[in-house]
């Protein structure tokens, strides 16, 4: 199974949460410092320098804000700590800026215990809100966001970012993406959590409310339309039949698990385009790699 790219997903996340003032934010993904692999995850920049943003996660704002993101398999300790702070220092450096003009943010899903016992014995550690902490030092605005802990009314977006969501989770974050309407940067985060969270996407993936809103937000027609793409591309070279056959395959592996080399020989045996096509539609729906194979009996 193909690891999980959070990254990408975590600064859509950040898009979204902060979503009512993104005209007056500048989003920059994967900020590059050096040529090489010094890069902060996410700088946000306000386009306006007078603009508050009122959101919990954004209340220590600056003008440059520097975000580090911890995925839901890494652990917060302190290299990551001072490794974050010394982004924000050489990105002050590079760009002449004042550093008490740039706040730090570290994202984590896990609780950093003992970071912040280290934190707590040298400096003032707050905390006026579940899930985020406030560390009060001479290196300017710096808290550190505990995802995991954050209220889901009021940062859904984070909250969701995990790899163990269940049913009813998945179904409600689901329902508010349907609300929000269509949008590239919610589909690119959508894509990750369905990966990341495939076993229970199965369980819900059938259900009336859940598909749809996938239809609404154009998911499905997406995926089957990928599928479709690369069936059309391979067919060019190798022949149509074929190169839908690997489409399915590669669908199945995408939304559920890799099929058996014996399924996989079933499925590019078939030269029947109309079959395939049927065959598309069912790679896509299916909740199973069992229904899929009943199918071909």
């Amino acid at each position: 199974m193909a690891k999980t790219s959070w990254h990408p997903a975590f600064c859509e996340a950040m898009k979204l949460e902060l979503n009512e003032y993104r005209d007056v934010l500048e989003f920059q993904d994967e900020h590059q410092l050096t040529s090489g692999s010094l890069r902060i995850d996410c700088l946000i920049i306000k386009k306006l320098k007078d603009v508050v943003i009122d959101k919990n996660i954004a209340r220590i704002f600056q003008n440059h804000n520097v975000f580090e993101y911890k995925s839901p398999d890494d652990s917060l300790d302190l290299h990551d700590y001072q490794k974050t702070l010394a982004y924000k220092l050489f990105y002050a450096f590079q760009n002449k800026i004042d550093d008490t003009d740039i706040s730090v943010t570290i994202v984590a899903s896990q609780h950093p215990y003992k970071l912040l016992d280290y934190l707590s014995n040298r400096y003032t550690v707050t905390s006026n809100q579940n899930g985020i902490y406030g560390v009060e030092h001479d290196m300017g605005p710096t808290q550190m966001v505990v995802s995991s802990e954050l209220a889901e009314d009021e940062n859904i977006w984070l909250t969701h970012l995990n790899k163990e969501l269940t049913a009813a989770r998945l179904c409600r974050l689901i329902t508010v993406a349907a609300k929000h309407g269509k949008d590239s940067v919610l589909e690119t985060y959508l894509d990750v959590i369905a990966g990341a969270n495939r076993k229970t996407f199965q369980e819900v993936i059938m259900g009336k409310v859940i598909d749809q809103c996938l239809q609404e937000l154009g998911l499905t027609d997406k995926w089957r339309a990928e599928g479709k793409a690369e069936g059309k591309a391979e067919g060019e070279a190798k022949g149509k039949a074929e190169g839908e056959a690997k489409a399915i395959i590669r669908i199945l592996s995408c939304r559920l698990e890799s099929p058996s080399m014996s399924l996989q020989n079933k499925i590019s045996s078939i030269q029947d385009i109309a079959k395939l096509d049927e065959l598309t539609d069912l790679a896509l729906t299916c909740v199973s790699l069992d229904e899929f194979a009943t199918a071909l009996e």
